[in-house]
């Protein structure tokens, strides 16, 4: 292959690798309130996060989407009286600058959606 043809291939290459890379994040849902949620998921254009049956304390994660974060998020999640419950909560205009970790939403009892973010060098073992 010669040189010239070379290079354009690299550089397709390389954008098609590292240029068009979405934000490097997970995405947690956790119950912190006493009382167990079920159908919980964090939803935002396709993307629809790991969830289900969350007993107090519980978190579960969703390894590195392959969606930009959002600008808004839906939390959804069903409490123990059958009711459905649908938060939106605002997401990327508070994420850190360069921010690489968890975003996790936390579902406490009075039925409020806080939106945490845990930079990668402090993430749970």
């Amino acid at each position: 292959m010669s040189r010239r043809m070379s290079l354009p291939i690299m550089l397709s290459v390389g954008l098609l690798v590292g240029g068009c890379r979405v934000e490097d994040y997970n995405v947690v849902i956790k119950n912190v309130g006493t009382r167990r949620v079920d159908n919980a998921q964090v939803v935002y254009g396709e993307f629809r996060s790991v969830g289900g049956i969350l007993s107090p304390g519980i978190w579960k994660l969703h390894g590195h989407p392959e969606y930009p974060i959002p600008s808004t998020a839906t939390v959804e999640w069903r409490t123990a009286d059958g009711q459905m419950h649908h938060v939106d909560v605002e997401v990327k205009k508070l994420v850190p600058k360069r921010f690489s970790g968890d975003i996790q939403f936390e579902i406490a009892d009075d039925d409020n959606v806080t939106v945490r973010f845990i930079p990668r060098e402090k993430l749970r073992l």
